[in-house]
Order: C-alpha cells, then structure tokens, then sequence
C-alpha cells in the first residue's frame, strides 16, 4: 500500500447502503479523467476498506468506517483518531454520511450527544475538516433522484408512480411491483451501480459536489 498520502478521506457511515453508494459514487468520478488512478488499497487490518486515488502529483489515501448503530459511534471517533490522522500524517476531509430519518427532520440533532462528541474529537486534530452529507429522510432519496434509472433497472415502465413518504418505503413498493424484495447494504449493489450519478450529484439536496470538487480539482 502507498505510504507517501498528499492527503486523506474519511466516511463515517451510518449504514451498507451508503457504504455502497459512496463507494460506487467514487468509481464513477473516476472516469471523469482519464489521468486517474483509482484502485482498491491492501491493508494490514482486514476489516478496514481501503481506496487510492491518484493523479499528477496528488495521491488521496480513502477509507470508510460503517458505524452501523449510534451505541457505535464513540469507536467511529478513535477509528479515526488512530487509523487513520495518527497513522496517515496529512490534511484529512472526513465526510459524515447520515440520514435525518424525516424528510422534515434538521440536521440539528447531528451536533448533540453522541454525534457532538464525535465532531469536538475530530475536530480537536490538526489539520482535519469535517464535511456534512446529510440525507433528508433516506439515503433511497438520494438514489431515488436518478428515478428513471430505478425504474429501467427494475424494468418497469417510465409512466410506475408510487406513493410514500420515505424513500425507503417508496423503494420496497417499487420492487414489490415486480415481485422482489428490496434488500439494502450490498444486494444493492447492481441498482446503485445503475445510476445516472451525474444527475445525482446536480441534483442532490446534499454536498456531494464537495466531494467531487476535492477529487477532481
């Protein structure tokens, strides 16, 4: 694995689905230069994930940590403290990827308990950012953006409406008119690869244009 990081990413995610989401988002941008280089890193932990992207002099150690449940998140904190700012000496972005539950819902209550121990450890470091990519109701909303390419992926006619008040809730009612299951998290996978991320990224209510400016500029 390389060593010599100019810089490093780190998503905090509350669940699979966002872990796959992210992951294929960062392989779309990567066919935005063909000067990239984006690959799977080895690490000497097997439980961490792992990416690296370079290009020209820049060379951007990725990693993801799913935190799964919020009794979790203290260890989100000292994951990041020691595998990554400790270990890694460069400018870290760390990315939290979380969902407000309700599409009314702010994003208030990410700066208390918990989440507001998380970001005072973070950013006590040196040389750390914290970015917000909160979704509003759930990350299916933002997947549901691209709702063409859910319908083709599904093979269901471009006219499909569904109703719902999450996007959740609208996803399992769309597979549910084709006879399936949805399941999140990796079975997923084909579906989110699916998507028109250009779209996404234009129209996402979330700052998934950071992200793309960090990489590609």
């Amino acid at each position: 694995m390389e060593k010599n990081y100019t810089e490093g990413i780190a998503f905090i995610l509350e669940g699979a689905t966002e872990k796959v989401f992210y992951k294929a988002l960062l392989e779309f941008l990567s066919h935005s230069d063909e000067d990239i280089v984006f690959y799977k890193g080895k690490s000497d932990d097997a439980s961490e994930i792992i990416f690296c992207w370079q290009i020209g002099d820049r060379n951007i150690l990725i990693k993801f940590y799913v935190v799964g449940t919020i009794t979790q998140m203290v260890h989100s904190g000292k994951w990041f403290q020691n595998m990554c700012h400790k270990k890694h000496k460069c400018p870290w972005t760390v990315y939290l990827c979380y969902d407000t539950d309700s599409v009314n819902a702010s994003i208030s209550k990410f700066y208390e308990g918990d989440w507001k121990a998380l970001r005072q450890e973070i950013e006590a470091l040196k040389e750390t950012q914290i970015i917000d990519l909160a979704a509003s109701a759930d990350i299916e909303d933002i997947i549901l953006l691209d709702y063409e390419g859910v319908l083709n992926f599904l093979g269901l006619p471009s006219h499909t409406e569904v109703t719902g008040r999450k996007g959740k809730a609208k996803m399992k009612a769309l597979h549910r008119l084709i006879g399936r299951a949805y399941h999140e998290g990796e079975r997923a996978e084909g579906m989110i690869r699916a998507l028109n991320f250009d779209k996404i990224v234009n129209d996402a209510p979330i700052q998934l244009e950071l992200l793309k400016n960090q990489l590609l500029n």
